[in-house]
């Protein structure tokens, strides 16, 4: 069983992606840490997130005071360094139970990335976006087109370095 913890940003872009469903082709279970459902506001996440719970195919998380301790330490530690951007409690709180789990995290969300690379407690965490998601769900033969289509449906853009580090720039 393939298990990553999501956060909010990337389950409100997903539940507009026409081929949202290809995600559980990657995933069996998807885990929603209990602070990030609150920020799920739109009734079109909230109903995505329904389907998946009603297919088994999410885990809502409760809160546990390890991954609530390293949650608190990441989200002192990110936002006292300068060249990182800062993170909201709910995504220190994914990137710290993705830590404790031992499992991807998926966020589109900058600072968990970011703070991968220059966070001494986290940088054996796997932290994808969702072009990265996108680059593995899709051979590179449609891999452009459903790039395209996943802006086209979401809103969200990729930059040119990173579409052309996947092979996709237009």
């Amino acid at each position: 069983m393939s298990l990553a913890i999501v956060d909010a940003c990337f389950l409100i872009n997903w539940s507009w992606f026409r081929q949202r469903n290809d995600l559980l082709n990657l995933f069996t279970r998807l885990v929603v840490p209990t602070p990030v459902l609150v920020e799920v506001r739109t009734e079109r996440a909230r109903s995505y997130l329904a389907e998946l719970v009603v297919s088994r195919r999410l885990l809502i998380a409760p809160r546990v005071q390890a991954v609530d301790q390293l949650a608190l330490k990441l989200f002192e530690v990110i936002d006292a360094e300068p060249h990182l951007p800062t993170i909201d409690p709910p995504e220190a709180y994914a990137l710290a139970l993705a830590k404790h789990m031992r499992v991807p995290l998926l966020t589109d969300n900058a600072a968990p990335k970011l703070a991968t690379r220059y966070v001494e407690e986290v940088k054996d965490v796997e932290v994808l976006d969702s072009l990265d998601v996108l680059a593995r769900l899709y051979l590179s033969t449609r891999l452009r087109s459903k790039v395209e289509e996943f802006m086209r449906d979401t809103g969200v853009l990729f930059s040119e370095g990173r579409l052309r580090d996947y092979g996709v720039a237009p």
